[in-house]
Order: C-alpha cells, then sequence, then structure tokens
C-alpha cells in the first residue's frame, strides 16, 4: 500500500522505503516484493533511522511506537542529529550477509538477514564529497581549516632553526657556511635509553637519558658529545680553517669548552699540564703536559715556506691555579702561574701575530692571525664588597682578599696592556701595522656542573656536597651556612667564554672588555645543602665547621653587563643543573662500584 507520509512509524506499520508501508503482521523483509524503489531511497534509510532512533532489526518482528503518533515521530528523526558516514556505513555493514549474494533483492518474504545493495557503494563516493563539500561550506568547517593552516605555520616556523644547529656527527663545514644535511635525534625515556647511549660520548649525557623523559640532542659535526639547543645557542658554527688554542683544557670548565667548540666545527688545540683535570679528548690535537709557565712548552710558530705546523685564529686561556684556600698558604705558586703564566701567553701571541705578518704573502693562504683572546677571571677579585654595591657589577672596585683573587685582577691589567701595546705600535707604524688580538676577561661566578672533581679539597662546594650526599656522608659546611652565592651551571660558561671568543670587532683598533658570568640570582649555603639532600634523596646530615680564610660573606651578581655586551643570558636554571649535576654523580658512583 503506497502512502505520501514522511518517514516514520505508526502502530502496525514499517515502511520499507520513503513512500512504501507494509501492513503485514510478519516481518519487513528486505527489499519488500512489491517495492520498485532503489536502496539509496530505502534500505540506506530505514539504516539511518536504525542508527538514531533504534528502530528494530530487519531479523525481528516489528514491534509498534509507545508514542502511538507518526507526527511526533517524524518530528525526532528531523530534530535528531544524522549520524556520520562511517557511522552509518558501520550499521548496514553490520547487517551484511556474506552469503547472500543477490544484491538484497531477495522475495522471501521473512528472511534471516540482508545485504545492502551494489548501488550504495556505487554512490558512496558521490556522498563522501558532498559530506566533504558540505562541511568545507559551514562555519566549523572554516574554522577547522583556518586553525589548521595556522599549527602548520607555528610548526613550520618552530622548525626553522638553522640547520647548522643540527648537523651529523663527522660532518665538516665549508667557510662559506655551506651546509649538505642535518641530523637531530630526540632524547627518550629510560625504555629506548640504550638507543640513544650509543650516540652519546659524555657521561653526563648517558646519565640524563635514563633520568629525563625528554630532551632534543644535536649531534656535532666533530666530536661525540651532543648537546642541546639551549647549551649551544646564539653560537656559530666554524669559518673555514678556524682554530682555537685552548689552555687548561683538560680541566673542569675546560673540558665543556673542548665539546662545545668540537660541537660546532672548531679545530681545537689543548694546552695543559694535567695539574688540574685529565677530560683528554681524541679529537683534539693535545699538547700535554705543557706548562704555561715555559715558554718553550708553548706552539711553536709557521715555518716560512713549509708546511704550517700549527696555525690559530683564536686562544682561550684557563690555565691556572684555582683554589683561594691554597692560595693563602702557598701565593708563590699562583704569583708563578696566574700572573706570569699569563704574561708569557699574552706575549706568545702577539709574537705569533708578528711573526706571521712577516711571512709575507703566505699568510695568505690561510686566515692565520689570532683575532681574540678570551682569558678567565674570577668574582673573587670583588672580595667581600659593601651591601650596597650588591648585585655587582663590572665597574665596582677591586676588594680581593686573597692571592688568587689579586693574581687574577692583576692578569686583567696585563690583558688591558696587551691591547694597548698593539694599538700604540699600529698608530705609530701604520705602513706596517700587525693584525692585533682583541681581549675579554670574565669573571666567572661559583661553576658547577657535571665533570667537578669532588676529591679535590679545594673543588667548589655544590660538587663537595653532592659527593656527600651521594655516599651518605655528612653535608659539612664551613661556617653558619647564610653566606649567599651566584651558582652558574658549567655548560652555560662554556657558552659565555665562546660567545665573547667569537664577539666581532667593533673597530679596527683592538679592544679589551670584562664581563661578569653569572645568573643574578643567589641563594644561601644553607639552602644549597638542603637543595642536595632534596636531590639526591639522602639522609645525611648537614654540620657546621669553623669558616675559612678568605672567604666571603655575600655574592650577589648583576649579569646585566654580558647580557649588553656580548648578548650572554644564562640558560640553565639552578634547579635544573642542580638534577644534571646529581644525576652525573650517581651514575659515576655507579661507575666505580661496578669496577
Amino acid at each position: 500500500k503506497l502512502s505520501k507520509k514522511k518517514v516514520g512509524r505508526s502502530k502496525g506499520k514499517e515502511r520499507c522505503c520513503l513512500s512504501h508501508t507494509n501492513t503485514s503482521k510478519q516481518p519487513l523483509a528486505f527489499p519488500a516484493p512489491a517495492c520498485n524503489h532503489s536502496p539509496i531511497q530505502g534500505h540506506r534509510a530505514y539504516g539511518m533511522l536504525r542508527a538514531t532512533r533504534k528502530l528494530p532489526s530487519p531479523n525481528t518482528a516489528a514491534v509498534d511506537s509507545s508514542t502511538g503518533d507518526d507526527d511526533n515521530d517524524v518530528e525526532e528523526v528531523k530534530d535528531r542529529k544524522q549520524p556520520s558516514l562511517f557511522s552509518s556505513n558501520q550499521t548496514m555493514n553490520r547487517y551484511q550477509n556474506p552469503t547472500d549474494n543477490d544484491g538484497g533483492n531477495s522475495s522471501s518474504s521473512a528472511p534471516k538477514s540482508f545485504e545492502i545493495g551494489s548501488s550504495i557503494e556505487d554512490t558512496r563516493s558521490n556522498n563522501n564529497s558532498n559530506s566533504i563539500m558540505n562541511f568545507i561550506q559551514s562555519k566549523r568547517g572554516i574554522v577547522v581549516i583556518i586553525a589548521s593552516f595556522i599549527l602548520f605555520l607555528v610548526a613550520y616556523s618552530s622548525s626553522g632553526e638553522d640547520v647548522r644547529s643540527s648537523l651529523p656527527s663527522g660532518f665538516n663545514t665549508k667557510g662559506d657556511g655551506s651546509l649538505k644535511k642535518a641530523h637531530v635525534f630526540k632524547q627518550v625515556s629510560s625504555k629506548s635509553t640504550n638507543n640513544s647511549n650509543s650516540n652519546q660520548s659524555d657521561k653526563e649525557s648517558t646519565s640524563s637519558n635514563s633520568n629525563q623523559s625528554k630532551e632534543e640532542l644535536v649531534s656535532p659535526i666533530y666530536g661525540l658529545a651532543s648537546l642541546t639547543p639551549n647549551e649551544f645557542r646564539d653560537i656559530r658554527t666554524a669559518k673555514s680553517n678556524e682554530s682555537v688554542l685552548l689552555t687548561g683544557g683538560l680541566g673542569f670548565i675546560g673540558s665543556h669548552v673542548v665539546d662545545l667548540l668540537l660541537h660546532r666545527g672548531f679545530s681545537v688545540t689543548i694546552l695543559d699540564d694535567e695539574s688540574n683535570g685529565h677530560n683528554h679528548n681524541k679529537y683534539c690535537t693535545e699538547m700535554v703536559p705543557n706548562d704555561i709557565t715555559i715558554a718553550g712548552n708553548l706552539p711553536k710558530f709557521p715555518s716560512e715556506g713549509g708546511e704550517m705546523e700549527m696555525h690559530f685564529t683564536h686562544v682561550i686561556h684557563l690555565a691556572a691555579a684555582i683554589s683561594v684556600a691554597e692560595s693563602m698558604n702557598d701565593p708563590d705558586k699562583y704569583e708563578r702561574i696566574n700572573y706570569g703564566g699569563s704574561e708569557k701567553v699574552l706575549d706568545w701571541i702577539r709574537e705569533y701575530n708578528q711573526h706571521v705578518s712577516s711571512l709575507g704573502d703566505y699568510n695568505q693562504s690561510a686566515p692565520t692571525f689570532i683575532h681574540k683572546v678570551v682569558a678567565a677571571s674570577s668574582a673573587a677579585i670583588y672580595g667581600d664588597p659593601d651591601p650596597a654595591l650588591l648585585p655587582l657589577q663590572e665597574t665596582a672596585p677591586y676588594g680581593g682578599l686573597s692571592p688568587y683573587a689579586d693574581t687574577k685582577f692583576r692578569m686583567e691589567g696585563l690583558m688591558r696592556e696587551f691591547v694597548k701595546k698593539q694599538n700604540d705600535h699600529n698608530h705609530e707604524n701604520a705602513a706596517s701595522s700587525i693584525p692585533s688580538a682583541s681581549a675579554t676577561a670574565l669573571r666567572f661566578f661559583n661553576v658547577y656542573g657535571p665533570r667537578q672533581d669532588p676529591k679535590n679539597p679545594y673543588s667548589g662546594v655544590l660538587s663537595l656536597f653532592l659527593d656527600a650526599a651521594v655516599n651518605g656522608k655528612d653535608i659539612t659546611i664551613l661556617g653558619d651556612g647564610l653566606m649567599t652565592r651566584d651558582f652558574v651551571y658549567v655548560k652555560d660558561v662554556a657558552r659565555a667564554i665562546v660567545m665573547a671568543l667569537l664577539q666581532e670587532k667593533e673597530a679596527e683598533d683592538a679592544s679589551f672588555s670584562v664581563y661578569n658570568v653569572c645568573t643574578g640570582k643567589s641563594i644561601t649555603i644553607n639552602t644549597l645543602a638542603e637543595q642536595v639532600k632534596h636531590s639526591t634523596e639522602s639522609s645525611s646530615n648537614i654540620t657546621h665547621l669553623d669558616p675559612r680564610d678568605g672567604d666571603i660573606r655575600e655574592s650577589s651578581c648583576n649579569p646585566n653587563g654580558a647580557k649588553n655586551g656580548m648578548g650572554f643570558i644564562a640558560a640553565m636554571s639552578q634547579e635544573g643543573g642542580l638534577k644534571k649535576t646529581t644525576d652525573w654523580f650517581r651514575s659515576e658512583r655507579e661507575l666505580r662500584l661496578r669496577r
């Protein structure tokens, strides 16, 4: 019986399609014997009604509607949202009979199941296209498209870092900065520690694999030490033939500077007497053991007309005696090394440039002049300052309380005189001017981090605390613990050194500059001890002994000089650096136990 009514259902009636009503008491068969309507009009509509209104399965007898009102049923269908095409297909496929191949045209009045006709499959692509177009033209579709486009732009811009920051190990950059490929890998959770360990050399990187959930590491140009982007931030890759002479390169700070220089593609020569460290690196040329106080231990000058044995474009001078307490007992040692040794290094640089200049056209084959020297000074030169001067700026007066502080301050005077002599010579001899080297002294505050030797009684306080906490010993504080210090992470210090080294000269004359290297945040020694206990989960006791001669009471730093002068800002927080250092101490302890 045909009817003009809309899709719906009334008592005792059930529809086969949009305009065909079944009046029999038998379960509805699909398609109905007298139904010639297309499946897309009928059978699919039925499937959609079942999806939205939970109509009875075609395998069961028709059940009367509880409403008893066709019009109400029609309104209910209108108000409901049409299920997605995917959901509809799933609903229809549930009733597909794999054994019935007649396209659903069975003449049985009560079949056990039905199959979606081939015409639905034929028209599905058209319906998909229509659905997509309707979605695109809707307000919701426009919003989704715009949001997707914005996300794409954000993702693209965040990946716009200079590809030189992700060069693979062993890659040799060219002088024009042209690059061929890049490689960045992710440090993942401890489940993939073994995979990431194969790409790292330094022990703290191995330890951090198992203790950090995710951290991006970039493989080096030379060497094996992979670094995070923050650890080489603002450091360019090496130009052709750039080579660095690094005194004290086997020590705590020097070894991290070596990693950074190699990572950015510089050639590195280490000169060290092995008195303060043994962090050897096979990717460097090592002049070991050599003493800066002996002129003959410094590199030979290039030979005229022969193959150049060594040439340098930059010098980093870190070799020094490093303990305030020791200097009180042995001031002659500090005078000989920190002052006398520094004087010999600066004289060698000046003579090196003079020698290379005398070679005439030979120097055209490579950029062999030394352009810049950076040396390690110390915050100890401020002494125990007037609280009105805090936080300390570079203009604060000298107030050193130890031979160590005195020799570092006088070394800065040597650097200032070194620059002046070069400029004076060139002004007086314009026709035979010699390329001059600028100089920068960096006043380190309290440096800490991996590779700081806790067995050295003059080592930094944080390394001594960590060693005690990890091994279950008492954490000993000299004094009442209310002294304040600015602790700066060693990889930030290495980055400051290289940034100063690569700072371009703004004028033809050489220049001298001095900067504090710090974070601008100070904490008390008591607070540091508690942080170490918490970080290591240690049960160690905190004890106090008498204060040490030469130690200062308050120390806080203004970092704006380095920020404005060379763009340096410490990247590592004190909490983050403490965690990395703790991880390294734990890994070192595990290695010792395995031995």
